[in-house]
């Protein structure tokens, strides 16, 4: 069985963090999104994978091939991004021949024990297909499934209506190869763009069988907005930690429990990863759930916690960052500061792609946006989008 991995978006809902990078390369601690997925994938036996690329291509075809892993890769250009359905349609000639195929967004985060559930489910069913359902919180934002008896009846592309928490289409998918065909039969959606889900619910309509394999086990997470990027580290840092033998190619995981000590006083509390060539000031404090990537220092008296610190950022000395995503080579002075709690019970709320978008968090601090420089002093708000190029 072969596999694709569409790769080609722009990633809007993560600017500024994508601006200098796909968001199929934000980091997932030690690996980009990307990285993980293949991993998953390669785990489960697949050797060959069809990956779309478009922007930043080859920022892609680059880290892809600096981890030289044993797989066939090939990519494909999208040389216009009109969505899912057109994403597979564009990966023909790729999976010329195949019976079925594995299809994996490739901005999602996913396991290989998920991967392996999904194969698994497939190969001991006499169904056409299966498609990955997880359950979710504000379910209006992905794909809801109609279904009964494990199978599929219909999905309905992010409704306007929705269930506060339900499964969804998790863009995880084993397909017949007639799916390809499919193509030819629908039209461009409300949103502008050709939808894989109506794909689905033509084959359905068709007779084709649809097993609904819902996530029992492992992770799965969207990336698609900067706090989902932060949920998915911190789970990570625990998954990783919980496997035994796991060590990153480079920097050090600290596991949960974890608390080290330097000479100069600092201290570093995990779960959290260092990449190479982390500095931490006298007296600085790495709390949980933080991940410092190749570079980054972290000033005399500074605390870090609960956050996502790109590539060669200075966290100026005294700073107290909480809940945030920094991008790379960001420069915040002495004393900056991120709030990440509302008044009362209120959740943060983020302005995303022009929109302001409601976090569902009570906790969430500050995106910083790659190569800007805070003034020493700062006070940043609870999400707030700080967008300034250096």
């Amino acid at each position: 069985m072969k596999a694709v991995v569409f790769a080609a978006g722009l990633g809007k809902r993560l600017r500024p963090l994508t601006s200098f990078r796909p968001k199929h390369l934000l980091p997932l601690v030690d690996k980009p999104v990307l990285l993980r997925v293949l991993e998953a994938i390669f785990s489960n036996g697949i050797k060959d994978v069809g990956i779309t690329v478009a922007y930043m291509d080859e920022s892609i075809k680059h880290a892809v091939g600096r981890e030289r892993l044993p797989m066939n890769i090939t990519y494909i250009p999208q040389r216009e991004l009109l969505g899912t359905a057109h994403a597979l349609y564009t990966c023909k000639d790729f999976l010329e021949g195949e019976d079925a195929f594995l299809i994996i967004y490739g901005d999602i985060t996913i396991t290989e024990d998920v991967v392996g559930e999904l194969i698994s489910s497939f190969n001991r069913g006499s169904w056409d297909g299966v498609m990955l359902a997880v359950r979710v919180k504000n379910a209006g934002s992905f794909g809801m499934l109609e279904e009964r008896d494990g199978m599929l009846e219909r999905v309905i592309e992010k409704p306007a209506e929705a269930l506060p928490e339900a499964y969804v289409n998790a863009g995880a998918y084993i397909l017949p190869s007639e799916s390809i065909e499919y193509f030819s039969r629908i039209k461009l959606s409300s949103r502008g763009e050709y939808e894989l889900t109506d794909i689905l619910n033509l084959l359905i309509e068709d007779g084709y069988r649809i097993h609904v394999v819902k996530m029992s086990r492992g992770l799965w997470f969207d990336i698609g907005r900067a706090w989902d990027l932060l949920d998915a580290n911190a789970a990570f840092l625990e998954y990783l930690s919980s496997k035994r033998n796991y060590s990153p190619t480079s920097g050090r995981l600290l596991r949960p429990g974890t608390y080290v000590e330097t000479e100069n006083g600092a201290k570093v509390f995990g779960p959290c990863f260092l990449g190479d060539n982390v500095k931490l000031g006298r007296g600085s404090s790495v709390l949980p759930y933080t991940v410092l990537l190749d570079g980054t220092h972290v000033g005399d008296g500074a605390t870090v916690g609960n956050s996502l610190i790109l590539e060669n950022v200075t966290v100026g000395e005294g700073s107290t960052i909480f809940y945030s995503v920094v991008g790379e080579g960001a420069v915040l002075g002495a004393g900056c500061t991120t709030r990440y709690k509302v008044p009362g019970r209120e959740t943060v709320k983020v302005m995303v792609a022009g929109g302001l978008i409601d976090t569902g968090r009570k906790e969430f601090g500050a995106v910083i946006s790659p190569y800007s420089k805070v003034p020493a002093g700062a006070v940043l708000e609870p999400g707030e989008v700080y967008w300034q190029e250096g």
